[in-house]
């Protein structure tokens, strides 16, 4: 038994057993909070989009008929939901995949599509240690894995069934690909690696941003194609639009339009909802409205929140040792990184995860930079290397301080679940309320026939649910002549919504005049303020009175 350990150790290498141990932590930290405000969508509201699209995709709706995501991901959640089913059936009696399975199983399908995700932040690692071995070498491609194993903000959208990580994963595997291409080893790498990258655009839109480094992966792919090309006197720009439009572009369109085929079926939907999305980014979200500075706030705070000082820092710094460097993957990466950073810094809604597909990029160079300072001249390595290797070891510390930090916030419960309950106690059912996003998760009577499919009986309300507030919205919602006209008996407000408001007064006149008048004629029955070890935002109970019921 101990020969046959030496022999896997030697098969294995150091390099090989590094890796398990950071693909062991990477592990631990998505699992660690990955049951988090489960059964309810405390943490992330997009997964409240994401299951249930997967699940009516699984229920035999192909069309998901949402477009402000591709649809690659929805497709992979009901596959997975599929052949979770019948296992399922033999445990609970039943299929997973049914009518009113989000009422009864919620927990279980969020869950589910949570590991999903954790398997997709996994392979992230092994592809930016694959990636970064293949270009700069064994250490730097394991420094640059330990570097993402621990990133908070990886971490963080690791264990959430969104669609983030699985999108920056397939954009990974064709950088690994289109890398192996332009390092000769053969066309079919181009175009699978093509294929990937449109995979990560049917999964993500702004993936599509990888077009940029396949286009200098085929410039180098393509040399021995065209050079023959000439030699058998064809026009060498033929040859080089040939090789791009069917090696490279062809493959990439076909992978993203067959991934989310309904782009192309159900068009102007499509059309609709993709510029729609493009108009809220471009004119902002709540909360960002005193961001004067894009690029600052993305570097200052989304970047730094991200990575660490440490590790931005070094990673600013290995950015701009590839752009002098400039070795194949360098020109591939960074111009991506400064291109993508600075598209995406021009829009007005700053959200983190906006961040995450240069992520891995700018953990790559990080990596390759401190390899580097590692292995200068030796009459200068005894002064720079404990420097390096101490800067290597807060980049990876930390982070994983603050990624084990935040999971335990999200651990703790949510006062959002206390203000379900009260409501719950305290509220007739069927009575009429207006809520907030971000407020606790009642059963709206709408959703009662699934309930009552499955035999349960819960307390229910017929509810209103307040638009989300936007730059430029019209937000007719928000006035005590509808609360009237809609005989609205209760107004359930979270400080998620008019916590923002409030702080941009300028933006939101009528808003704030609303929160005012309903202040002033409503009755604040209750307020529910986090305690000590819970979390969530602060959710207020007005009662309205001076209208009949019906």
């Amino acid at each position: 038994m101990g020969a046959g350990a030496s022999r896997l150790r030697r098969r294995v290498g150091w390099a090989g057993a590094a890796l398990a141990f950071v693909l062991v932590v990477a592990l631990v930290l998505r699992l660690q909070s990955v049951t988090a405000g489960l059964p309810y969508v405390f943490i992330n509201p997009d997964e409240a989009t994401v299951v249930p699209k997967a699940v009516e995709v699984a229920g035999g709706q192909l069309n998901p008929m949402f477009f402000y995501y591709p649809s690659l991901f929805f497709y992979v959640l009901a596959a997975v939901y599929w052949l979770v089913s019948p296992f399922w059936a033999l445990l609970h009696g039943e299929l997973l995949v049914r009518p009113g399975a989000l009422a009864v199983d919620a927990g279980a399908l969020y869950l589910i599509g949570r590991l999903v995700v954790v398997g997709f932040g996994l392979a992230a690692v092994s592809l930016v240690y694959r990636l970064g071995r293949d270009a700069y070498g064994a250490a730097a491609g394991l420094l640059a894995a330990a570097f993402l194993a621990v990133a908070p903000l990886h971490v963080e959208y690791s264990h959430l069934a969104v669609t983030d990580v699985p999108a920056v994963t397939l954009g990974l595997l064709g950088l690994f690909l289109l890398h192996g291409a332009a390092r000769g080893r053969g066309l079919r790498r181009l175009t699978a690696g093509a294929v990937a990258v449109g995979l990560a655009t049917s999964t993500k839109y702004n993936l599509g941003l990888l077009v940029l480094p396949a286009t200098v992966a085929a410039l180098y792919a393509g040399r021995p194609t065209v050079a023959a090309a000439v030699a058998a006197g064809r026009p060498a720009l033929r040859a080089w639009v040939r090789l791009f439009a069917l090696r490279l572009y062809l493959p990439t369109v076909l992978a993203f339009v067959l991934a989310s085929p309904f782009i192309v079926l159900d068009l102007p939907r499509f059309l609709a909802e993709f510029s729609r999305q493009h108009a809220i980014v471009q004119r902002g979200w709540l909360g960002f409205e005193h961001v004067d500075n894009g690029y600052w706030y993305n570097l200052s705070v989304n970047l730094s929140d991200a990575l660490g000082l440490v590790l931005l820092g070094l990673a600013v710094a290995g950015l701009a040792w590839a752009l002098w460097r400039r070795t194949p993957l360098d020109l591939m990466v960074a111009p991506t990184v400064v291109v993508y950073f600075a598209y995406v810094s021009s829009w007005s809604e700053l959200a983190d995860r906006y961040m995450l597909p240069i992520v891995p990029l700018l953990l790559l160079l990080a990596a390759r930079l401190c390899v580097a300072l590692w292995e200068v001249r030796p009459v200068w390595r005894r002064a720079l290397l404990p420097g390096a290797a101490a800067l290597a070891a807060l980049a990876v510390a930390l982070p994983l301080a603050d990624s084990v930090a935040r999971n335990r916030d999200l651990a703790d419960p949510d006062v959002r679940a206390r203000a379900k309950a009260w409501v719950e106690r305290t509220i007739e059912p069927g009575t009429r309320i207006a809520a907030e996003t971000s407020g606790p998760p009642l059963v709206a009577r709408v959703d009662l026939p699934a309930y009552r499919a499955e035999g349960l009986r819960p307390a229910y309300y017929r509810l209103r649910r307040l638009e989300l507030p936007l730059p430029g919205g019209s937000h007719r919602q928000r006035s005590m002549r509808w609360l009237r006209d809609h005989r609205v008996e209760y107004v359930i407000l979270s400080s998620a919504v008019y916590g923002r408001v409030l702080a941009a007064p300028d933006e939101y006149p009528r808003l704030v005049a609303f929160y005012a008048a309903l202040e002033r004629r409503g009755d604040l029955v209750r307020v529910f303020t986090p305690r000590p070890g819970e979390r969530g935002p602060v959710i207020k109970v007005y009662r309205l009175d001076g209208w009949p019921r019906t």
